[in-house]
């Protein structure tokens, strides 16, 4: 199955990403309504994105009162006329997939399969490929390099 993965050396800031999932699924060019958000350190100098994991055993999915989230194949999707906006969601994940922008709830649903991001991506920081060994690794690796900073 294919998932969409951050490779943050590569990442240069743009926020191109964030702003065409806004606009795509919001109808707005606004970076903090897309489902992909990018922390700058300025001291420490990089760019890390952080997107939707598709948890196996999602927290957010386990939270949800309302049964608004629910794995669907490889993505947890979320029913809008079932979500309540508590919020739950957004305080479960432990990877900062899921967030909230003025009462919305946003979370990356993969373009059902073709996301747009990966597309206006000009640096490659973004991909949707299939899980290897490799790339288990590559994010075990960055996931204890984010921790401890």
């Amino acid at each position: 199955m294919k998932y969409l993965y951050a490779y943050p050396e590569k990442c240069s800031g743009c926020r191109m990403c964030s702003i065409a999932c806004s606009l795509k699924h919001q109808g707005q060019c606004n970076p903090k309504m897309g489902a992909i958000n990018v922390v700058r350190d300025e001291f420490e100098k990089y760019e890390i994105q952080f997107v939707c994991l598709q948890c196996d055993d999602a927290e957010c999915v386990r939270v949800c009162t309302k049964k608004a989230l629910k794995k669907e194949g490889n993505v947890v999707k979320r029913d809008e006329k079932k979500c309540i906006r508590c919020r739950m969601c957004v305080i479960a994940c432990p990877y900062a997939g899921v967030h909230s922008f003025k009462g919305k709830i946003i979370k990356c649903d993969t373009c059902d399969g073709d996301p747009l991001c990966v597309k206006v991506c000009s640096t490659g920081a973004l991909k949707y490929e299939e899980e290897t060994i490799e790339i288990i690794e590559r994010r075990k690796a960055l996931a204890k390099a984010v921790l401890k900073k």
